[in-house]
């Protein structure tokens, strides 16, 4: 494996014990956990808070993290990096007034010192207003996203907000075969966890969204979102609904290392089970010592309207 630090492979030099990268989407940050038994080593290299690090191995890249915590532990020392820099902690308030995404997201990661970018939707959306109620500038992106239906990442130094419809319409980027005996696997199926519909009503607008694949669920309406037209109601309640639903059924898996398991990967699942169809990657964890990954995958949606 590779570990560099501040652009540097240190992997010779520091005896690395433990490396597991933990990665996500949707209001999760990227961590990189990382024992080591000669912290000398270690610490011969001046660590800071924010320092950058990236571990790869055998393709698979965790891209930029920030050096969060050093901390000892039973005679090692244990490090902690994560996707957003701590500066990201920083809570504020502030209104938006006639921007659009590309503009507010831009303007939050700049506040982290990151730049910022988009996949499968229109960042040219103009808000009339918006409101940051005392929150960190990832907070309040990933809010905004999930009203999108768009699921948000940090990510190798960016703000990125993925649209999940567009994520899940894309090929895949592997299959892989599951059968009835598999070790590893476990399947959780909660259809009364799905809301039929959706209805976002403020003063302004109303609009309602449902899911044609759910015969029994309930009906919901929200009364707090700041939506100004029927057009943004719409595009939220679709939004919300698909957030909603697509964590009713989960899939987790356990295997040999596997560099395409990666949040919002696009992953068939070939099976005689009820497993087998489309799945988007929600987290994924790689072990770069013990070589094994892990992740957990979500049912792709493509009912709401």
């Amino acid at each position: 494996m590779e570990l560099y630090y501040q652009g540097v492979d240190i992997a010779d030099d520091v005896d690395i014990i433990k490396c597991v990268h933990h990665e996500a989407s949707g209001g999760r940050c990227d961590c990189l956990e990382i024992e080591m038994e000669n912290a000398g080593s270690w610490y011969a290299w001046g660590p800071q808070t924010d320092d950058e690090i990236i571990a790869a191995l055998n393709g698979y890249q965790t891209g930029k993290l920030y050096l969060n915590t050093i901390l000892p532990q039973d005679g090692r020392y244990r490090v902690l990096a994560t996707s957003l820099p701590s500066i990201a902690r920083r809570k504020s308030c502030a209104t938006y007034i006639g921007m659009t995404m590309r503009d507010i997201l831009a303007s939050c990661a700049a506040e982290c010192s990151m730049n910022s970018t988009v996949y499968g939707m229109d960042d040219g959306i103009t808000y009339p207003f918006l409101m940051r109620k005392t929150e960190g500038a990832a907070a309040f992106i990933d809010r905004l996203m999930t009203w999108e239906g768009a699921a948000f990442k940090a990510v190798g130094g960016r703000f990125a907000g993925i649209d999940i419809t567009s994520a899940q319409s894309v090929m895949a980027d592997q299959s892989i075969e599951l059968t009835s005996k598999q070790s590893g696997v476990t399947h959780l199926k909660r259809d009364d966890m799905k809301w039929a519909g959706l209805t976002i009503r403020t003063p302004y607008a109303e609009c309602s969204a449902v899911d044609d694949d759910v015969q029994n669920g309930i009906y919901i309406t929200m009364t707090d979102l700041p939506a100004l037209d029927d057009v943004q109601a719409g595009r939220w309640a679709r939004g919300l609904l698909l957030h909603n639903n697509r964590k009713a059924e989960k899939l987790t898996l356990s295997m040999e290392f596997n560099p395409g398991l990666s949040a919002m990967a696009r992953i068939d699942i070939d099976s005689t089970t009820g497993t087998d169809g489309m799945w988007i990657v929600d987290e994924a964890a790689h072990d770069f010592i013990a070589g094994k990954s892990s992740a957990t995958l979500l049912r792709c949606i493509e009912t709401i309207r």
